[in-house]
């Protein structure tokens, strides 16, 4: 009773980072999490379930809400919002697609996880790789990403997302705003590796390097981490009620999909929230239609 009353409301019409923050913060978000990486996520995901089932008298118990499940990949194309090239970056890496920090130097086997691409990514200056890219990867890429980047490329680096190009390895390097003498010796090293079919430097397997960095224009694209959702929330149990702080069932509120805490620890793979929204539903479903014909029964009895 009275629960619709205790849902918080936040004022969505700021756009400053101060009101961006307090609005991931009140999703679950540490302010940690916000400073290393950028918001792709809809814009109603503002934690309602989460306000509603903390709020004082409710007081559901939380867990792991300082991790956000972040990606490597994201342009940012506002101020602390991103999209992902993750469709483009896929067929690139079977191309011949390089990620380079600022300083123009390879710091990670491409074709590793997300996370340890992110973990690398985290450490570089600015907290940021690029993607650098031919002709002919480029145009795979773009095609396979899903939105239109010409807009982006018109801008070319002089302002965000950053999509640096030039006619040669350092006038994209310059565009982007990164290392083009370094850059150059980077990529030579790469083709190297490819025409010996090993990466003596991070172990990228010869599967993915069957082609060199060849023909010009050349495409430097930045890559930051990008984050949707908490990888904590509400404490459950095996019937998915929400249990408060004292360890004790909430009667009549159940929990299902991101709002639920810790289902995968502090990463999660690839498209597996999708899978735990879709079980953990069904099984709210049928917990609370379990406890509904319970009722019904104690009633005619």
């Amino acid at each position: 009773d009275g629960l619709l009353d205790r849902i918080g409301r936040e004022d969505l019409a700021g756009e400053d980072r101060d009101e961006l923050l307090k609005l991931l913060l009140l999703r679950g978000f540490t302010e940690k999490a916000y400073d290393y990486a950028l918001y792709y996520g809809p814009v109603s995901s503002t934690g309602d379930g989460l306000i509603m089932a903390t709020r004082e008298g409710i007081d559901a118990d939380t867990r792991l809400l300082e991790y956000g499940k972040r990606y490597p990949n994201g342009i940012e194309v506002s101020e602390g919002i991103a999209k992902s090239t993750i469709n483009g970056n896929i067929p690139a890496w079977t191309m011949s697609a390089i990620l380079v920090n600022k300083e123009g130097e390879r710091v990670v086997n491409e074709k590793a996880s997300n996370r340890t691409i992110l973990e690398a990514e985290l450490e570089q200056t600015g907290q940021e790789l690029f993607l650098v890219m031919d002709q002919a990867t480029f145009d795979v890429w773009k095609d396979a990403l899903g939105y239109d980047v010409q807009a982006y490329l018109d801008l070319n680096g002089t302002a965000l997302p950053i999509f640096g190009h030039g006619d040669t390895i350092e006038e994209a390097a310059s565009a982007a705003g990164i290392d083009g003498e370094a850059l150059s010796k980077t990529v030579e090293l790469y083709n190297s590796f490819v025409e010996a079919g090993e990466d003596s430097d991070f172990g990228r397997s010869k599967d993915y390097m069957t082609l060199e960095i060849g023909d010009g224009p050349y495409y430097i694209v930045e890559q930051k981490p990008r984050f949707a959702t908490t990888m904590g929330g509400l404490v459950i149990d095996t019937e998915l009620h929400v249990i408060n702080k004292d360890g004790e069932i909430i009667s009549g509120l159940y929990a299902a999909g991101d709002v639920v805490g810790g289902v995968m620890g502090d990463d999660s793979p690839s498209g597996a929230n999708s899978g735990w929204a879709v079980t953990s539903g069904k099984l709210a479903a049928e917990s609370i239609a379990a406890a509904i014909g319970e009722a019904a029964e104690d009633e005619a009895a």
